[in-house]
């Protein structure tokens, strides 16, 4: 189906573009372009991608890459979804906002809840197209129906802890992004403590919202691994949902390291870029874990129940 791959293609393209602004602002080149539209310096597009220009200009094409790739996807929703429709017009406009928030950005020199506000943007874009790719997959047969509604009974409560990881993991993208957007990355270069000779707790409020990242960080890694093995246990017949979660303890283990790392190495660029992108990977896997243990959301849906299931639409 055409719309379901336009919408892989889009939500794989959103997470890159996810990536590459996390290396624009990992390298500080979040103002090597003066204009705060799609044109770089002097109102060119096409200028010599060298340096910062490289990080943030490059972001602003792949942009466009992506905006390319909604308006197809829009399109062919509307052609051949019209259930699908308010979402097409939920993601076309989450873009167009993101594209403004992005220009208000640059001309406001980085204010930082605008920048914060880019970033919680542009996860709820992503989100909601890995939701598209969800919602767009091929119509599911009789026997699919039957093992699905089975794994969901066997799953039962523990979905719970999957929108628990959700949500988690959500706050914690948004404490990193004040974290990074105040300026507060390297104001505590200690491990564990603050400062190496201070207390748990600084003084500074800059200071105390660097320790809070780190201490939801670590519930976070908590959290996620109780609810990756409530999961694991609870779908022995379902190996799609237990590889998802299985990942996740991998992931979580990552950031705890990738985070200690980029303090210990002064935010070195590799790395502070990896745990961002740490970050994007498991809100999409707790995310695609939720939609997945989900029931029908759709008439589409509920149309191949009534047809492989007579008389359960009644």
């Amino acid at each position: 189906m055409i719309e379901h791959r336009l919408a892989k293609a889009a939500a794989v393209s959103a997470f890159f573009l996810l990536i590459i602004g996390g290396l624009v602002n990992a390298t500080g080149s979040s103002l090597a372009c003066n204009d705060s539209i799609i044109t770089c310096n002097n109102h060119e597009i096409w200028v010599d991608l060298v340096g910062g220009v490289l990080y943030e200009h490059g972001h602003r094409l792949f942009a466009m890459y992506v905006g390319l790739f909604q308006v197809a996807l829009t399109i062919a929703i509307f052609v051949r979804r019209r259930d699908l429709r308010r979402l097409a017009v939920l993601l076309s406009t989450m873009i167009f906002v993101q594209a403004a928030f992005g220009a208000t950005t640059v001309h406001y020199k980085l204010l930082w809840w605008v920048s914060t506000g880019h970033l919680l943007l542009g996860m709820s874009y992503f989100a909601m197209l890995v939701y598209a790719v969800f919602r767009t997959r091929p119509l599911p047969t009789a026997f699919d129906i039957t093992r699905h509604e089975a794994q969901r009974a066997d799953l039962g409560s523990t979905r719970t802890w999957i929108g628990v990881a959700c949500v988690m993991v959500f706050v914690q993208i948004l404490l990193g992004g004040l974290v990074r957007h105040l300026g507060a990355a390297l104001v505590c270069i200690g491990m564990p403590k603050c400062m190496d000779a201070g207390s748990w707790i600084p003084d500074a409020a800059i200071q105390q919202l660097h320790m809070l990242h780190r201490a939801f960080g670590l519930a976070v890694a908590v959290v996620t691994t109780i609810a990756a093995i409530k999961v694991f246990r609870r779908t022995k017949s379902w190996p799609q949902l237990r590889g998802l979660v299985a990942f996740a303890p991998v992931l979580v283990a990552g950031q705890v390291t990738l985070g200690v790392f980029t303090v210990l190495t002064q935010r070195a660029v590799p790395l502070a870029v990896a745990h961002f992108a740490g970050g994007a990977s498991l809100w999409a896997v707790w995310m695609y874990a939720w939609l997945m243990t989900g029931g029908p959301k759709s008439e589409h849906d509920d149309t191949a129940i009534a047809t492989a299931i007579p008389g359960a639409s009644s």
